[in-house]
């Protein structure tokens, strides 16, 4: 059986339309927020401390895509490199994400792309390094803000260093300055000091959450608007994006505000060897629940020790033996904390429980992405470490599996074959042993991106002359960003040679050339991986002009010496008769054209 070690994180010292979830996913909502806080941590620590080894990545952008519930998707990172380089990794439980940025180039930016409820969305951010870049709708208009743009996935298609230098610069005014003009509406939901992209975000119908749960977020043709989806919908916000300082907030169309939950009704508690199990009946419009205790009664939230955000029933764990323990439980959502329940008690078992290995991991979960997978799980009760199984066959085991030691959950591993399913198993360790293997997951990694190239010449390039101009037509190019056209006068054009003309489209119009002459031309195509080789030539002449004879100035010159005006409107076939024949000496005009004895006809 092969064995990779885990080092030790650190030493000791378009449009949003968003929806309430409503109770029935509080369960689902709080494991969520558990894998989303972890999964943020994680990438911070190994920032910080160096990451580990084996193949479980050092280096990490996390967070969490979601529009007021978690998106069903895919976030893709474009790094600073030229051409980009690109990693994509699907989107988790609770909207939660990790990209391994292992050799890439900082800065980053980030699209997800992703569905809630049948509604598609695209939703951008921006990392600076490794840690934390959540994507939601408030990140998607200050990025899109920052890099100068009106339409947010412009961010994401253009990415090059020069832009992301931009947004790195113009980020921080940016978004102090929307959250400035929000703060009537961000304090609403208890966010007031909240960053959209940096601070910790969790799907829990709180904080930024609830607020997204409650207003609609718009961005069109670069305008702004954010508008109220609850009681007197109305806009609260608006502004164009390129002018965030100068938006107009409506506080009249501030959506209602919500009211702190009803007090639990605690319905058990039960002592145990070492632990206390707590039953509540659910509140209706809680979003999380808080538990206070004590070893004497009389417990509230001010004397009482918190364990916050938790679901019922709840077991602690770890009590001393022969205790009495006292406890109150209250409700919480984006309004605040409810009164406390009434006070229940329970005692733990006089003696202290035997030391076990712990039980598997629960809630075992892998998410694939560009050669990379996501494993994370639940914490198991006594755990001091965990150890991770893999294999890309199903049915893996402690026995049959490659082993990861000392891994802490959500663990990143890197290098994988693109396009291939791996399978996971995780145990729990501590002094006494290591425990049963958790139920397999399974995740497989996307399949691999084509290294982007240059584009193809252009093909079936022609010409058209006119007047002092030249219009020079192709067909559009697979992978072309632009075109450019070279030209000169002198057959043999190239790219060297010729004159340019950058960012040209077909079909398109050359003006202020000679006339009744021949110009040469050429075109590439171009993206942001380089410029294609020419064309195969093309030319085309331009129009001669039409000479404009003066009937009366022939005449004089040719005429009006030996016969006045007697001959004037004499026709050209009488006239050519006379030369013929060298009548009066007219044979010396035998140099006159047609054209010239046809204007003079004419006088």
């Amino acid at each position: 059986m092969k064995e990779t070690t885990m080092k030790r994180y650190c030493h000791k010292s378009n449009r949003i339309v968003l929806k309430g979830d409503g109770m029935k996913h509080l369960l689902k909502r709080s494991f969520a927020a558990l894998t989303i806080f972890t999964l943020m941590t994680f990438g911070l620590i190994l920032t910080g401390c160096g990451g580990g080894s084996g193949g479980v990545s050092s280096e990490v952008v996390s967070g969490t895509a979601a529009v007021g519930a978690p998106l069903s998707g895919q976030v893709t990172l474009k790094d600073s490199s030229t051409p980009p380089q690109q990693r994509s990794t699907v989107i988790g439980a609770g909207g939660s994400f990790a990209i391994d940025v292992t050799g890439m180039k900082a800065p980053y930016v980030l699209q997800a792309t992703g569905s809630f409820e049948g509604t598609e969305y695209k939703l951008h951010s921006f990392a600076e390094g490794a840690g934390t870049a959540n994507i939601n709708p408030l990140s998607n208009v200050i990025v899109a803000s920052a890099a100068g743009v009106d339409e947010p996935s412009d961010v994401f298609a253009n990415a090059d260093l020069a832009k992301n230098k931009t947004i790195k610069a113009n980020l921080a005014t940016i978004s102090s300055t929307l959250l400035a003009k929000l703060q009537p509406l961000l304090k609403q939901y208890g966010a007031e000091g909240t960053n959209p992209i940096t601070s910790l975000f969790i799907v829990n119908q709180s904080g930024l959450d609830a607020m997204f749960d409650n207003v609609t977020i718009t961005v069109l043709k670069g305008d702004l608007s954010i508008i109220s989806n609850g009681g007197q919908k109305g806009m609260i916000f608006s502004c164009k994006i390129s002018d965030i300082a100068n938006g107009t907030f409506n506080v009249s169309a501030l959506p209602p505000t919500a009211s702190a939950p009803v007090a639990p009704t605690v319905q058990s508690i039960v002592g145990g060897t070492g632990q206390v199990t707590l039953s509540w009946i659910s509140v209706s419009d809680a979003t999380s629940y808080n538990i206070y205790y004590a070893t004497t009664s009389g417990v509230t939230p001010t004397s009482g020790t918190v364990i916050p955000s938790v679901i019922s029933p709840y077991v602690q764990t770890g009590l001393a033996a022969g205790t009495a323990y006292f406890y109150v439980v209250t409700a919480v959502n984006s309004a605040g904390e409810s009164a406390a329940s009434a006070e229940f008690s329970a005692g733990t078992a006089s003696t202290q429980p035997v030391p076990t290995v712990p039980a598997a991991p629960a809630s075992v979960a892998a998410t694939g992405g560009t050669n990379q997978v996501a494993i994370s799980w639940g914490a198991a009760s006594s755990a001091t470490s965990y150890n991770v199984y893999y294999a890309t066959t199903s049915g893996v085991t402690k026995t049959n599996g490659t082993k990861i030691s000392n891994a802490t959950s959500p663990m990143v591993q890197t290098g994988l074959a693109a396009g291939t399913a791996y399978y996971y198993i995780v145990t729990a360790v501590n002094s006494v042993g290591e425990g049963a293997a958790s139920n397999q997951a399974a995740a497989t990694t996307l399949a691999a991106v084509p290294t982007p190239t240059a584009p193809a010449a252009p093909t079936a390039v022609t010409a058209v002359g006119g007047a002092n101009q030249a219009t020079i037509n192709w067909p559009a190019v697979s992978g072309a960003a632009s075109y450019n056209l070279y030209w000169s006068a002198t057959n043999g054009v190239t790219k060297t040679s010729g004159t340019k003309v950058a960012g040209v489209s077909s079909p398109y119009v050359m003006t202020g050339l000679s006339a009744g002459t021949t110009y040469y031309f050429i075109v590439t195509s171009a993206n942001n991986v380089g410029e294609s080789v020419a064309s195969t030539q093309t030319s085309v002449a331009t129009n001669t002009p039409v000479q404009v004879l003066d009937g009366a100035a022939l005449y004089n010159a040719n005429c009006t010496g030996c016969h006045g005006t007697s001959k004037r409107g004499k026709s050209v076939s009488a006239t050519q008769g006379a030369i013929a024949t060298d009548r009066g000496g007219m044979g010396s005009l035998s140099t006159l054209t047609i054209a010239e004895l046809t204007a003079i006809s004419l006088y």
